[in-house]
């Protein structure tokens, strides 16, 4: 194990592992499988459109009748068609023309369709057409829209509503998801008071860890199975991790105590019960004595810092990271955004910054906010975002293009 790693190399590596331990599925109605995970390609089981249809109202014209009307002459109608007909119903028609409504099935010798709004119809069961068709004009082909056998939709992407339109209309009823991950939370420290206890006491704060992962998780789409507070002792850490293993979970997140101080337990506890420790620290700002580690029954276990900030950072781009790569999401890629201040950096580091996206004169602009240390939380109600900068980058100047990742991973601000 190396002692300190790159982002990049952290990423390759937390890959690597999570790749191998992927959450598991279930099949389950159509409708019940929005805001879940698709763990399979979704199929379709029948073309859309299903058969050549009508796009308009009016009326369908063959090849004969179409030189009829070019001439200027009424073209004589030979019966109607209407939504829900059969396709031998359509090509049972015996003439040159037809009165067709939206949806209905076209024969096998229409032309085009020609929209009532450019024809003519008289009582004698002709019509006049006001204005010539192009070739194929309003004539929706069988498989325009979805091929019958094709792939819809990949695994890895969060279903929608939307997509529940397209998906049901192709005949696919039920959907193979992710299950949600099952997730273990803890926070260590002895000077940590639950929010709901009451005021600390002298030399206490409040636990504000514990929550934020909590929300951070079910946002993420998780079920959180274990929710504890640990103290400052070898034992009590060890008993923890005993009890997520027992709990069968997918990915267990603590934060403190991953340092190198005399009460940071969790790397020493890990090593008591076994477990792999792929990587602990990395060259970043905030968060560098982030630990990744394999449990002996391989559950993925991240150690976060304990203070606000990097828990905030590692939770939303390391455990993110590991989640989607567990679930077969697609990787999120950043937004190229203009810099609107200087920003100061060594190479060598990576540093996460809080930002602000803005609509600026020439578009959208990102800004790095003041309080960029990992004990102040008062700018993360202000961000809508993170500027990422790789170790491989100095100082940047402003004006000039960084990667910007929204706070939610599902979405960008709205200004966008």
């Amino acid at each position: 194990m190396q002692q300190f790693i790159s982002m990049e190399e952290a990423y390759g590596e937390i890959e690597e592992r999570a790749s191998r331990r992927l959450i598991s599925t279930a099949l389950v109605p159509l409708e019940d499988a929005v805001g879940r995970i698709l763990a399979e390609p979704a199929v379709a089981k029948l073309s859309i459109p299903p058969f050549n249809n009508s796009a308009r109202d009016g009326v369908v014209l063959s090849a004969s009748g179409l030189s009829v009307a070019k001439a200027g002459s009424p073209v004589k109608l030979a019966g109607e068609l209407r939504a829900g007909d059969s396709v031998e119903v359509a090509n049972g028609i015996d003439g040159d023309a037809a009165r067709i409504m939206t949806g209905a099935p076209v024969p096998s010798w229409a032309e085009a369709i020609v929209m009532i709004e450019d024809l003519t119809l008289d009582d004698d069961g002709t019509v006049i057409i006001n204005r010539l068709p192009e070739p194929g004009a309003w004539i929706r082909p069988k498989g325009s829209d979805i091929a019958e056998t094709s792939e819809i939709l990949k695994p890895g992407r969060r279903i929608i509503p939307e997509h529940v339109q397209a998906l049901a209309s192709s005949g696919v009823v039920e959907a193979v998801i992710h299950t949600k991950p099952r997730v273990g939370l803890c926070s260590t420290g002895e000077e940590l008071v639950d929010v709901k206890s009451g005021p600390p006491g002298s030399g206490q704060i409040y636990d504000s860890n514990r929550p934020f992962m909590t929300a951070m998780m079910r946002s993420f789409g998780c079920e959180v199975v274990v929710n504890e507070h640990v103290g400052d002792t070898l034992d009590e850490m060890v008993g923890f991790l005993n009890r997520v293993m027992e709990a069968s979970l997918d990915l267990v997140v603590s934060s403190g105590a991953v340092s190198m101080g005399s009460y940071d337990f969790v790397k020493p506890a890990l090593e008591a019960v076994g477990a792999e420790i792929v990587f602990h620290k990395v060259t970043q700002k905030p968060g560098k004595p982030l630990l990744f580690a394999i449990l002996p029954n391989g559950t993925l276990y991240f150690g976060l810092p304990g203070n606000p900030v990097s828990t905030v950072v590692n939770c939303r781009f390391y455990v993110h990271y590991a989640l989607s790569v567990m679930q077969q999401k697609p990787l999120e890629t950043p937004v190229r955004l203009r810099l609107e201040n200087e920003i100061e950096k060594p190479q060598g580091l990576a540093v996460f910054l809080k930002a602000q996206c803005l609509r600026g004169k020439g578009g959208a602009l990102v800004r790095a906010l003041e309080g960029q240390e990992s004990f102040q939380t008062m700018p993360l109600l202000e961000m809508n975002g993170w500027i990422v900068l790789s170790e491989h980058v100095g100082s940047i100047q402003a004006g000039e293009l960084v990667n910007f990742y929204p706070s939610n991973p599902r979405g960008l601000p709205d200004i966008f």
